[in-house]
């Protein structure tokens, strides 16, 4: 495995990080499985430090981690620039980002089919955008966009505001890491672009607010670079996202009437709500161990939980602090997390 992470090392040593994003540099990374991490000099047993695919905390200074999956050594030059959107989550926690989501209170969707027909609407101009050659149809479709986006963050604020937040955060990470994918391969970047257009404009994946955030998000800048719109690419001390820098920047605005109702997406809304309690219902068929207390979360998988009510299963894991009896609790899932009025506190985890 420390020969993948000299292959790797070689590839991303023809990259200038600074031209990817202003100030960016490049990170130390790590590669593990299961049972190693791998520095590429060197190999120490895994721990619970390494969890996921993200930047860390490790030994004073931070650290890209990537965990090596079943067929995940296939392209080491997709593998690379992965390696850099994790890279990039380190450059933001050096620059004290401070526009993270509340990833708790973002698990509380709006079940609007306005809403997602919006939505949608975004998703479908912002792909036609992407595609055409004419400029006039890039910068209208933006200017429609901006104003589909305005009236959603009035009428939806909390959902609107956790996709601003997400795709800021990821969505840009995952932007710095397709402009290195450019550069190490056009071809695989061209057929990651037409895979993104496709996730945008599924009217399933729609409902998956934080992993849609991120194809939206990168997308989304991609337009911005081809319109020739620059934002702002400050991150310590700048209280704006991305989506909140370009309205600022764009005048113009389109009125929004009400968009027809769309059946499969209405389809699709009912079939989300009844798989999420198939999911709940599930587990405490077979799980009924609760432990009951005061603690607080302060780990786990974004793109693997789903709440209901006062609810959140953790499907991988969770991390909790129990406050009680001051130690750390790591509990691998599946997991559900019970949540005090206000959420701010873990009242109970329930366990098989």
């Amino acid at each position: 495995m420390n020969s993948v992470w000299n292959e790797i090392d070689s590839i991303l040593s023809n990259i200038e990080f600074n031209k990817l994003w202003k100030g960016f540099k490049r990170y130390k990374f790590a590669l593990y499985d299961d049972e190693k991490v791998y520095f590429g000099d060197k190999e120490i047993t895994v721990d619970n430090r390494f969890i996921g695919n993200t930047a860390i905390d490790y030994n004073g200074e931070k650290l890209a981690i990537w965990k090596i999956s079943k067929g995940g050594l296939e392209n080491l030059q997709v593998l690379a620039a992965n390696i850099v959107h994790e890279m990039f989550h380190a450059f933001q926690m050096d620059n004290q980002e401070k526009r993270y989501p509340n990833d708790i209170k973002g698990l509380s969707k709006p079940f609007d089919i306005e809403y997602y027909n919006m939505k949608s609407r975004e998703g479908q101009l912002l792909a036609e955008a992407i595609t055409s050659d004419d400029y006039n149809v890039k910068l209208s479709n933006l200017i429609e966009i901006v104003s589909l986006r305005e009236v959603r963050s009035k009428q939806y604020k909390d959902a609107a505001e956790y996709e601003f937040r997400i795709e800021t955060i990821e969505g840009t990470a995952e932007y710095v890491g397709m402009k290195a994918l450019n550069i190490i391969n056009k071809n695989e970047y061209r057929k990651h672009i037409s895979s993104f257009l496709k996730i945008i404009t599924d009217n399933n994946m729609i409902f998956d607010t934080r992993r849609y955030s991120y194809f939206y998000g990168s997308t989304f800048l991609i337009l911005l670079d081809l319109l020739n719109i620059n934002i702002s690419q400050g991150i310590r001390d700048n209280p704006a996202t991305i989506l909140e820098d370009v309205m600022s920047r764009v005048d113009k605005r389109i009125n929004i009437g009400i968009l027809p109702k769309n059946p499969i997406i209405e389809e699709n809304i009912n079939n989300y709500c009844r798989e999420l309690c198939n999911r709940f219902r599930n587990f405490h068929n077979l799980c009924n161990k609760h432990n009951p207390g005061c603690y607080s979360i302060n780990g786990y998988d974004p793109m693997n939980m789903y709440k209901l009510g006062s609810e959140i299963l953790h499907e991988n894991f969770v991390r909790l602090y129990d406050n009680d009896n001051s130690k750390s609790i790591f509990i691998k899932g599946p997991v559900i997390t019970v949540f005090n009025q206000d959420e701010s506190q873990v009242i109970d985890y329930i366990t098989a």
